[in-house]
């Protein structure tokens, strides 16, 4: 018996797409208005000029070279984390999560602790950083297709005489390609867009457009040039996006198996090579953290805590008008907002997409934030907001509004299908007994709301507290962000400066870290109820 929904679910999608409508395809539209409206030439020049195209071509190199470090580490960890059962796999699994909840300032820094100020800034260093980051993308995108691999193409090609290399070249590779071309895809874009860890690690040889942005709105104040720049940032986004998701689609000619962990090989070199494997990636997540604490409690004059002593210090800082402890409670501010602000709209989007007709196209048009960049998202919201006669910068609202769209496609990605896979006979018995719609509705979904509500909430927040780039844009000097203010302290010269930004990139670890096992936490019952509910 399919349920009766209440008459008010088909105008659910009015709330979020009139905020996207406000907030994202507006000021989106003020961008591409300024780039084919400039009568100055300044699109025009930026456009034909050869820096722009130099910038282009290095943020590819450095992203196809992020891209190519990230699959060589993260399939071996893909296949030992998603594959075989051995003690401790839930922890390594949940750990190679790590560095991509970490805000990237904060790897920047972790990765700046442990190698110490010996190792010049470059390609090298931004390169391993984005491989840091995004692993986890790897391990997950493609672990989830290793896991379903049966491998039984692999045992007929062994006993026909293949290698084991050469079988998994021509039977498990082929397979997994439609995996590993959308996880490229993904890794390729987070690091062709990169802002703080270039800002921190980079030199002139690895600028990336959204760098090149900032530069030109904050520094040349040339708006109609970074529209432009931001036009030509979006059109590669797009396109590479676009090839990914098409390459995910072929989907392999053999049928896959339900996911399975197996026991480790018989043999004691590949029991060897799986417990090596899981412990080198231990080791890569854990040594940046470890040395980045260490950092915020070591001085020229021993192991003190000293920099944590000086969060409140106004000398400390990096404006005279209030210490580094301010920056942490802006950044909660702003994660509380955004966390309301996301999931109220993500919320309402997810709701209505259990409608047909114009209800999932709310859900769709929330996507877009994922393939725009901070930056652009930034600059689009400054032009629109940041001036007469809709000037917002007083209110305070631009960053979590911002972070806001950022956050809203994550959290129609966690509630969406908790929606979809809840069982909906309780509504039909409640029907039955007389209930209205609207109770019978709130009777099924409302359980299951309450749970994936506050973990959305807190993705969204988390997200806030770790994004760099709009905050880069939106925010007030006299009131940066803890990411924000870790940079600007990494600019100064000094031990001090160093030690604090230290502490404030420890503190946004853990502020993290909590907030992503609240979303553990708050998932966990509902994963259990969802598997009693449909055992098979």
């Amino acid at each position: 018996m399919t349920p009766t929904l209440p008459g008010w679910l088909r105008w659910s999608w009015l709330p979020p797409g009139a905020f996207l409508l406000v907030f994202l395809v507006y000021p989106l539209a003020v961008l591409a208005v300024t780039v084919t409206s400039d009568s100055g030439g300044g699109v025009i020049s930026t456009l034909a000029s050869p820096t722009l195209w130099q910038v282009t071509g290095l943020a590819a190199g450095q992203a196809a070279a992020s891209t190519v470090v990230a699959l060589l580490v993260g399939l071996p960890l893909a296949n030992v984390v998603s594959r075989y059962r051995f003690r401790g796999r839930a922890f390594a699994q949940a750990l190679v999560t790590v560095p991509f909840v970490l805000p990237t300032v904060v790897v920047a820094l972790a990765l700046r602790s442990l190698l110490g100020d010996g190792v010049p800034q470059g390609l090298v260093l931004v390169v391993m950083a984005h491989a840091y980051v995004n692993l986890a993308v790897v391990a997950r995108i493609v672990g989830a297709q290793w896991a379903q691999h049966s491998g039984d193409y692999e045992s007929v090609a062994r006993t026909l005489g293949a290698s084991r290399w050469r079988a998994f070249v021509d039977v498990t590779l082929p397979s997994l390609r439609p995996a590993i071309a959308a996880s490229a895809a993904v890794v390729f874009v987070f690091s062709f867009t990169s802002l703080g860890i270039v800002l921190l690690l980079g030199d002139p040889t690895t600028r990336t457009l959204e760098s090149q942005i900032l530069r030109q709105t904050s520094v040349l104040l040339d708006f109609p040039g970074a529209a432009a720049t931001a036009l030509v940032q979006l059109v590669i986004v797009s396109t590479v996006l676009l090839l990914g998701a098409a390459a995910s689609r072929r989907s392999a000619t053999r049928r896959s198996r339900p996911p399975a962990l197996r026991p480790l090989p018989s043999s004691v070199s590949g029991r060897a090579a799986v417990r090596i494997t899981a412990v080198i990636g231990a080791l890569i997540v854990l040594a940046p953290v470890a040395a980045l604490v260490a950092s915020s409690l070591r001085s020229s004059r021993g192991w003190a805590l000293s920099w944590w002593t000086s969060l409140g210090s106004v000398d400390a800082g990096t404006t005279r008008l209030s210490p580094p402890s301010e920056a942490i409670t802006t950044s909660l501010t702003y994660a509380a907002l955004t966390a309301l602000i996301a999931a109220g709209v993500g919320g309402l989007a997810a709701i209505a997409s259990l409608t047909s007709g114009r209800s999932r196209i709310i859900a769709v048009l929330a996507l877009i934030p994922l393939g725009v960049s901070a930056a652009t998202l930034g600059l689009g919201t400054l032009l629109a907001f940041g001036r007469p006669p809709m000037d917002l910068r007083a209110t305070g609202l631009l960053i979590p509004l911002a972070h806001a769209l950022v956050a809203v496609p994550l959290v129609i990605a966690v509630v969406a299908p908790s929606l979809r896979s809840t069982d909906t006979r309780m509504s039909a018995v409640a029907a039955t007994l007389g209930a209205r719609p609207t109770r019978a509705f709130w009777t099924t979904y409302g359980p299951v709301l309450r749970i994936v509500m506050v973990a959305a909430a807190a993705l969204a927040g988390a997200v806030s507290l770790g994004e760099f780039g709009a905050a880069t844009f939106l925010g007030r000097a006299a009131a940066p962000t803890v990411p924000v203010q870790i940079v600007r302290l990494l600019g100064r010269p000094g031990e001090q400066s160093l030690g604090v930004a230290a502490v404030l990139a420890v503190v946004l670890v853990v502020m993290t870290l909590l907030l992503v096992m609240l979303v553990d936490r708050w998932a966990t019952p509902l994963r259990r109820t969802t598997a009693q509910e449909n055992p098979a």
